[in-house]
């Protein structure tokens, strides 16, 4: 099973990821480190900037799916696998080849991400919340290049809301994970 990640800055990817790792196994492949390392090997600083130029130009030279076919040298896309940080309908679109991939969706209240956004205290991220909702609201359009989270949202399988708690969020990430598992035994059949 691949489980393909996507959502909302600071609204607990990275934790769906680590959860799935540690707690059911799965590999983890995130497509930002694969672009950080990237710019970090082109000698730039590793900031939103460069990284949206990057991998414009990437998406440009090699197509939409670059960064998907940079993961699968990276990673065994025959085991339980999950690929974080999905930000362009193109990955989505080359993931859905892969048998039993599922794409999860993470949001959660814009005032709690920012929260978690300036404890976190992530070298390049915004401090100032109009800020915060401005590079949203051009990561979800698609228009300024570099991200589409909107269609993201609208290409995926399943949603998971984190506003409350660690226990809940992992409850479910469980409850999710059972319902994949569920429909993959049905498609079985």
């Amino acid at each position: 099973m691949i489980i393909g990640l996507s959502g909302v800055l600071a609204a607990g990817k990275d934790t769906v990821a680590e959860y799935l790792e540690e707690k059911r196994g799965f590999q983890h492949v995130s497509l930002s480190a694969i672009l950080r390392e990237m710019v970090g090997e082109m000698g730039l600083e590793i900031n939103l900037e460069n990284l949206t130029e990057v991998g414009n130009s990437l998406k440009e030279k090699d197509g939409p799916a670059c960064l998907v076919e940079k993961a699968k040298r990276k990673a065994d896309f025959d085991q339980d696998l999950v690929i974080s940080s999905i930000r362009q309908p193109g990955e989505i679109e080359r993931l859905r080849q892969e048998r039993d991939f599922f794409m999860i969706f993470v949001s959660a209240d814009p005032k709690v991400r920012f929260e978690r956004l300036l404890k976190r205290n992530r070298s390049g991220d915004v401090t100032d919340f109009d800020e915060f909702l401005k590079l949203e609201a051009e990561q979800m359009d698609g228009k300024a290049g570099g991200m589409n989270l909107g269609k993201c949202r609208e290409m995926s399988d399943y949603f998971l809301e984190n506003n409350g708690t660690i226990v809940e969020f992992e409850d479910k990430i469980e409850k999710t994970l059972d319902e994949i598992k569920a429909k993959i035994k049905n498609e079985q059949k």
